[in-house]
């Protein structure tokens, strides 16, 4: 039986690291074109067993990543995570991989469907975009596929994910409306529904702990039902001076029925709110935001997931992209 050829038995042929060869069979930069050619040339001559990323090269293929959406955030008017497939698409082409889109039904995800693009091996991996329910994630889990969660998490699912800093957004814009004088700050967004909202809900708390300032459950608005659809939402007979709102589009919603009712933004209630997406400059007044790099979480998604392709060990790494807070027209200083 011969020996099975290592990445260390290519680099003693060629004189070249271990590191070098690896960074040339993953397509990692730091290697020429030239150089590069030669390791996988000589590595199909040696008879190496190739991985599926190094195969794809080799052979002048591609490989496919596959990213999953459930519908309800792949909507017409959903500029946020229709924007993070586009970014998703642009850094797997620079990278020389495909993408291969599934938006997953209700229907699909309540009866554990594989999905297409999971059978006869088509996709090299996973992007989980959204938010995934624990019993799909776990299904799909099974399949044994390299799988990183986008914009979400389960601390009893060990995967890789890649998310925004919620809390400390959070924190510092709700921070951000008391040193400009609000003491009476209110939460648009349904805490029960996903992880990012439910960490915005906390960093707001956060702020207003450390001020000293307290918590009225009746400045606690809902914009979506438990299953993720808008609904109208019911505004309180008396209102707080500002409100944190958990994405823009609950901002719009929120100031968009509260002019209705006569009320002025940000002369009667200041707004913020998260994500900076298109929602935040529709309103008039513009919406001061927290800006999400959707890039950014684009790229280490496809990063992390390329990675794991490779390695198996110390599952579960969060990696945590920070935000900024983008100063517009709706918030008024109470003197």
């Amino acid at each position: 039986m011969s020996k099975k050829v290592t990445m260390q038995d290519i680099a003693d042929r060629l004189g070249v690291s271990k590191v070098t060869v690896s960074k040339a069979l993953n397509d990692k930069p730091g290697v020429s074109e030239e150089l590069k050619q030669k390791i996988i040339d000589l590595a199909v001559e040696m008879d190496y067993k190739f991985n599926s990323i190094a195969k794809a090269l080799k052979t002048k293929r591609t490989g496919n990543i596959g990213v999953i959406v459930p519908e309800i955030f792949f909507t017409k008017n959903e500029f946020f995570y229709t924007k993070i497939f586009h970014y998703i698409e642009m850094e797997a082409t620079r990278r020389k991989m495909n993408t291969i889109l599934t938006i997953l039904t209700a229907e699909e995800e309540a009866k554990n469907k594989v999905p297409l693009m999971c059978q006869e091996q088509k996709v090299d991996g996973l992007l989980l975009l959204g938010q995934v329910s624990p019993k799909y994630v776990t299904f799909l889990n099974k399949l044994n596929l390299p799988m990183i969660l986008v914009d979400f998490y389960y601390r009893d699912i060990k995967l890789d994910h890649v998310v925004t800093d919620n809390f400390y957004a959070s924190y510092n814009i709700t921070s951000y409306l008391i040193e400009k004088g609000h003491k009476k700050i209110g939460f648009c967004g349904n805490i029960n529904l996903y992880s990012s909202i439910q960490d915005r809900y906390l960093g707001y708390h956060k702020a207003l702990l450390e001020y000293g300032l307290v918590f009225d459950e009746k400045y606690l608005l809902k914009e979506r039902d438990d299953k993720g659809n808008y609904i109208d939402i019911i505004i309180p007979d008396e209102l707080p001076t500002a409100f944190v709102c958990n994405c823009d589009k609950a901002a719009y919603l929120l100031g968009s029925k509260l002019n209705a009712m006569g009320y002025k933004i940000p002369d009667d209630v200041s707004l913020v709110s998260f994500d900076d997406v298109e929602y935040s400059t529709m309103f008039n007044p513009p919406i001061t935001t927290v800006k999400v790099k959707r890039d950014e979480m684009a790229r280490q998604a496809v990063t992390q997931l390329l990675w794991r392709i490779e390695n198996n060990e110390d599952l579960g790494q969060r990696i945590v992209i920070g935000t900024d807070i983008v100063i517009r027209d709706s918030v008024k200083e109470i003197k």
